[in-house]
This record gives C-alpha cells, sequence and structure tokens, in this order.
C-alpha cells in the first residue's frame, strides 16, 4: 500500500507533506510507474514542480531513443553517459531556484537543458557525449555569454550565474 498524505490545509503550500519530504523522484522508477499518487490539479507550488521534474526525467530518459543523424545533418545521439550527467544535473537543479522548462537532445551530441527568464534571456546547460560541459545565455536570439565548465565541481556557480542572468 502506499501512503499517501491527508488533505492539506492550505492548498497553497511552498513544502511538500511531510510522509514525502525530499523523495527522489529523479532516481526512482517506483514514482515514475506511480504518478497516480500525485495530486491531479493543485496551486502547490511543491507539486507543480515535483510534475515538472518528472516531465524532464522522462525527456532525459527518452533522449537515449534518438538515432545518429536525429536533427537532419548527422548529429550524434545523446549516449549512456551524457543522459546519466544530465539526470544528476537535473536532480541538483531541481534543490535550487532554477526551473528547466525542456531537456531535449543536443545537436553536437549529448543533451540541453533549456531555461527562460524575464525579456527573452535564454540559457542552455550543455551535457556532450565527450564528457564536457558548456552553457551559453542568450539574449533576442544572440549569444552573449558561454563557456565550457565541469559539470562535477563548477555547478553552483553555474547556477548562480544563471540566476543573476535570468
Amino acid at each position: 500500500m502506499i501512503p499517501i498524505a491527508p488533505p492539506v490545509q492550505n492548498p497553497i503550500q511552498n513544502e511538500p507533506p511531510a510522509i514525502v519530504y525530499r523523495m527522489e523522484v529523479t532516481q526512482s522508477a517506483f514514482w515514475m510507474k506511480h504518478t497516480d499518487v500525485f495530486p491531479k490539479e493543485s496551486a502547490s507550488i511543491f507539486w507543480t514542480r515535483e510534475r515538472q521534474f518528472m516531465q524532464l526525467t522522462e525527456s532525459t530518459r527518452k533522449a537515449k531513443a534518438f538515432e545518429k543523424g536525429w536533427d537532419g545533418y548527422d548529429a550524434s545521439a545523446p549516449n549512456d553517459t551524457s543522459v546519466t550527467r544530465t539526470l544528476e544535473v537535473l536532480s541538483r537543479v531541481r534543490d535550487s531556484k532554477l526551473s528547466p522548462y525542456s531537456v531535449l537532445p543536443s545537436a553536437d551530441g549529448g543533451v540541453g537543458i533549456s531555461f527562460r527568464g524575464s525579456a527573452n534571456k535564454r540559457a542552455v546547460l550543455e551535457l556532450l557525449n565527450d564528457g564536457t560541459s558548456s552553457y551559453i545565455l542568450y539574449g533576442k536570439g544572440h549569444p552573449i555569454e558561454s563557456s565550457e565548465f565541469n559539470s562535477n565541481t563548477d555547478l553552483p556557480r553555474i547556477f548562480q550565474r544563471l540566476e543573476e542572468y535570468l
């Protein structure tokens, strides 16, 4: 039997019910298969964010199904390394203030995590098949800043930079 938290008095809560606090949706196949235990419609910021990250996690896992040339220009499909690293980064993003809106294969071979901000500001984190990682900041469609980073050690700095920019 799956424990379900009792109804919450305040529907606009920022914290999860105590019974599900800090569950690792991104790593648990059980929760991916049993999404029916999540509220369908909710004004809860917590449940809205959980649904968002479940969808992003599923998109990341599906990226492995792409084949070489998926973009019509001979792009490499994401490999297990880039997908695993993307799932790890998403797990860390989930604990930050950032809210990605999509996860898609990268034309450079790997996976990209996209973010939107105000005034047409955009950012993309790319985790490539060869183990390199980079970010790019856009403004009105034009690159403003880009750099490689180490996804094992530099994420706090990169997240701070994205939060400042977006």
